[in-house]
């Protein structure tokens, strides 16, 4: 079901057509005006618009509006107010260019078979060549042929099944993913000719004789793009809310939206069937979709990474950075002005093209052409934040477990989402073949190893509600706890690791009304104990982050040397999360900028790349 709500009365294009020319006129450009009138028309309304304004104005409403609008916003207008048609051969284009298989394999599996005839036409149209051109152009071996035959097939559309032909060819299946010779091909034949409704028929025979889904099936392939183009393929056709609802998530839950995918789905989808997608969104996240872009707009509102605009694709920043690589030595300019202003989801994207192009790992390549702390730093940084987190949390239980290393793990555990947590925890595993928790209770003895473990297992529900009751008690018990210097008892820790984020700031501070001073000051004053400075650690980086964030970057910088690996860590795990409520919080207790204090202690490559994360606005420091 689409999610557009059309005005009654509609204006007629003329109108509409008039009141968008307004809108462009003057100094800046009217956008409310624009989203009121064109967010609020289909297909046939927005053609309709578009021919009464060039027959009105003599120009491209489409170019006008490309000239008025920038960022974000001004693509996600573009491919709104483009013929449906248009708007897939220009997607299909981009994910070529960007070689992006996702979106390659959703566009051929979640339009009809007419409008996908559509879209060839117009992409033919656009780029005076064939859709399977340009698929068989820009790709290689299996994914190849599975595309052109995605692309190719004209699928029947009706709704009838045979059973006989679905319980065949889930054991054709079955024997192609068992590694029979010609098994690719007979998976890309059935996949690619046959109806949703048979190939959906055919996905429940398998599942029922063979006990999995053929997605699992599918796992058991190498590790390449054919295989995870398989599973989107499969995916699409089986459950495209399901599908889209994912692509959301994934997209909303990076650190830096991936604007790219929640434009591409909202636009595509809107006109079709986003009501669905929002409620199977709704039912997964228990969240709403619109408030869930909310709370991403609030987080990206404190990132202090600068993202030049319009923005290189992915492709474009992978040859620069191979430029940068080659000769005697690399060009650490290039690199840090690229990385350096790409947000999470965009180097993602960079890591798998350069991959793509040069069949070798970017972050490998960074190893060996840069070195010491800049290098350390910019691998971290290039890294998947979770794997990124995970490294570091490993990294302080090599340590063997001294205090100031374990305020590492209470950092990425009391500082992080719940689903960022989830994801750190499951990246750990993949990477060293064990849990965090199990590690954690191999290298740290008690009492810290039962605070850690809580810490690290938790995961705390993530909407703000309050029980002033609960807080005013867990307050007094708090506070008993601190006077009878009993703070490893099992409720103070219970309290810490499992009440939501919004419940203990409510506790904290009923604790300061009542008892007037913070819990944190409290512990500190109560005992020097590693216990206790890991506990006020965790009050503090659930309380205020920046506070303690801030602190971390002042000892770092502070006295005789500067302790490098503190401050990396830092800089780069916040700069996309909240370095910019931490600079306003060092201001506010230090009395001089983050900045300054920074640019001060380092140098070099090393001081250049932190700034640039930092976000100067200017960069004076760069050059």
């Amino acid at each position: 079901m689409a999610t557009l709500r059309i005005p009654q009365p509609l204006p007629s294009p003329v109108e509409d057509a008039e009141n968008l020319r307004k809108a462009c006129q003057g100094w800046g450009t009217d956008e409310k005006a624009l989203i009121s009138i064109l967010g609020h028309r289909d297909a046939t309304q927005r053609k309709s618009i578009r021919l009464a304004y060039e027959e009105l104005y003599q120009e491209d409403l489409i170019k006008r509006l490309e000239s008025e609008l920038s960022g974000d916003f001004e693509r996600a207008v573009y491919r709104w107010i483009l013929d449906p048609a248009d708007r897939d051969a220009f997607l299909a284009n981009v994910a070529l260019k960007n070689v992006i298989p996702d979106t390659s394999c959703y566009h051929r599996n979640s339009i009809s078979p007419c409008e996908l005839l559509a879209a060839k036409k117009a992409y033919q149209s656009r780029y005076k060549r064939s859709l399977e051109e340009d698929v068989a152009s820009h790709t290689m071996g299996d994914f190849r042929k599975l595309l052109v035959a995605l692309v190719s097939a004209y699928r029947y559309d009706g709704v009838e099944i045979d059973p006989s032909l679905a319980l065949t060819e889930a054991k054709i299946l079955q024997e192609a993913i068992q590694g029979k010779p010609s098994g690719l091909e007979e998976i890309i034949r059935i996949l690619s000719t046959r109806s949703k409704e048979q190939v959906n028929a055919t996905l429940n025979y398998y599942k029922d004789e063979y006990g999995t889904s053929i997605t699992k099936g599918f796992m058991g392939g190498p590790g390449n793009e054919f295989w995870a183009a398989l599973r989107l393929v499969v995916r699409c056709i089986n459950d495209p809310n399901k599908y889209f609802e994912k692509v959301l998530r994934n997209a909303i839950k990076i650190l830096g939206t991936d604007e790219d995918a929640l434009t591409r789905v909202i636009v595509t989808r809107a006109e079709k069937d986003l009501k669905d997608i929002k409620e199977a969104y709704y039912r997964r996240n228990n969240i709403d979709l619109n408030n869930a872009k909310k709370q991403t707009k609030r987080k990206l509102q404190m990132s202090s990474i600068m993202i030049p605009c319009p923005l290189p694709s992915p492709t474009q920043d992978s040859e620069k950075l191979k430029k940068a690589f080659q000769g005697w030595g690399a060009d650490e300019k290039p690199i840090i002005h690229i990385l350096g202003h790409r947000d999470a989801n965009q180097r993602m994207k960079i890591c798998q093209a350069y991959q793509q192009l040069y069949n070798e790992s970017l972050i490998d390549r960074l190893k060996s052409e840069l070195s010491g702390d800049f290098g350390k730093a910019m691998v971290l940084w290039a890294m998947d934040p979770p794997r990124r987190d995970a490294k570091l949390a490993k990294d302080a239980l090599k340590k063997k477990g001294t205090v100031k290393h374990l305020s590492v793990i209470i950092e990425i555990a009391c500082a992080s989402n719940p689903n960022h947590l989830i994801a750190i925890r499951q990246t750990y595993c993949s990477l060293y073949d064990c849990s965090l928790e199990e590690d954690i209770a191999l290298h740290v003895d008690q009492p810290l190893r039962k605070l850690l473990v809580v810490m690290v297992s938790s995961y705390r529900y993530d909407r703000e509600e309050v029980d002033e009751t609960v807080a005013k008690s867990e307050a007094d018990l708090l506070h008993d706890a601190i006077e009878k210097k009993n703070l490893d008892q099992e409720q103070v820790i219970w309290i810490l690791g499992t009440r939501n984020r919004f419940q203990l700031k409510a506790t904290f501070n009923c604790y300061q009304q009542n008892y007037g001073k913070a819990v944190d000051q409290d512990i500190k004053d109560c005992e020097d104990s590693d216990f206790a400075t890991l506990l006020r650690t965790a009050v503090v980086c659930i309380d205020s982050p920046e506070k303690h964030f801030a602190e971390v970057i002042k000892s770092s910088v502070n006295g005789l040397g500067t302790d490098e690996s503190s401050l990396t860590r830092a800089v780069v795990t916040r700069a996309e999360i909240d370095l910019l409520k931490i600079k306003e919080e060092y201001q506010k207790k230090y009395d001089t900028s983050l900045l300054d204090a920074v640019a001060k202690d380092t140098s070099g490559d090393y001081k250049k790349f932190l700034v640039a994360l930092i976000g100067d606005g200017k960069l004076k420091w760069f050059g």
